[in-house]
């Protein structure tokens, strides 16, 4: 099985500090693969319809000159997330609605991960994330990293020691072991792989560790959930259970009507997984419907 590692990672921030944990945990996983990273903030700019082109003209101006502030605003940001001794990423602003412009820029940058803060709405039932995290899942085919606010604080370091991959025999979830096992290869961590039993027809899967590269088997230990319940549920508590610190699920898109979905059950370990969750999507998504706007600035 060949290892993927990731070589340009896309991280869109909003100058939270949600966004600011999502840039500690990409520079982790570029520093151990030797990815380069960019850093992406987009604003969007809708002139009221009333307005003349004049007005227009003038309040674009306005906004090169508050793009240009944005620019300098993220530089310091990314310092502050990362600490002084950091080499400074690429940097990009860019006028646009955020999704649209994470979609479009991680296409255009050849990004083969995007790690992106998520605010998760509440209730176990409910499936949706917050839009943007949501659309990005929905409509790219690459692996995607939430991380949610609620996981690390200040006083706690990130560490990345214990990764937990559950897997059913298909093959997304062989990509996302392949994708595990390099991230546990490069971070000297721990891989653990889950299987659930849902009481469904399809075989049990004999040796989950033969499907581990040779070199990563020492690393390997199986946990093997056998009790029937929803996958979601089990997967979620064993993850509390490990203290895991990354989670590694595959998902599938699937067609709805006139446009793809992630299965309810990566919804539900995105939203309420103790940990990041990276997930490797497979399968057509959805193509990017609007155009973002051509005011961009770029720089390293």
């Amino acid at each position: 099985m060949q290892l993927e590692r990731p070589r340009h990672i896309l991280v869109p921030v909003d100058f939270s500090e949600l966004s600011a944990l999502a840039l500690q945990y990409a520079d982790a996983l570029g520093r151990c693969s030797g990815a380069r990273i960019t850093v992406l903030h987009a604003s969007a700019f809708e002139a009221p319809p009333y307005f003349t082109q004049g007005q227009v003209e003038e309040l674009r101006a306005r906004l090169r000159a508050a793009q240009r502030q944005a620019e300098r605003d993220l530089r310091e940001f990314v310092r502050k997330a990362l600490g002084p001794d950091t080499a400074m990423p690429a940097i990009r602003v860019v006028e646009g609605r955020p999704a649209e412009t994470i979609l479009r820029t991680a296409q255009e940058i050849g990004s083969d991960l995007i790690v992106m803060g998520t605010h998760g709405r509440s209730g176990w039932n409910r499936l949706m994330l917050g839009s943007v995290t949501e659309r990005v899942l929905r409509e790219t085919s690459i692996p995607v990293l939430t991380v949610r606010g609620d996981m690390r604080t200040p006083e706690r370091p990130l560490a990345i020691r214990n990764i937990l991959c559950p897997v059913n025999d298909t093959p997304v979830a062989r990509r996302a072991l392949r994708q595990a096992a390099e991230m546990a290869h490069c971070l000297d961590a721990t891989l653990t792989l889950l299987h659930v039993d849902e009481g469904s027809s399809r075989d049990r899967i004999a040796d989950l560790c033969a499907w581990v590269p040779n070199e990563q088997r020492q690393k390997c230990r199986i946990r093997e959930i056998t009790r029937r319940g929803e996958a979601a549920r089990e997967i979620i508590a064993q993850a509390r259970e490990e203290g895991c610190d990354l989670l590694v699920i595959g998902a599938q898109h699937r067609r709805f009507f006139d446009s793809t979905v992630i299965g309810s059950t990566t919804v539900r370990v995105v939203r309420h997984a103790p940990c990041p969750v990276l997930t490797v999507v497979e399968g057509e998504p959805v193509p990017i419907a609007a155009e973002t706007s051509g005011i961009q600035r770029e720089s390293s």
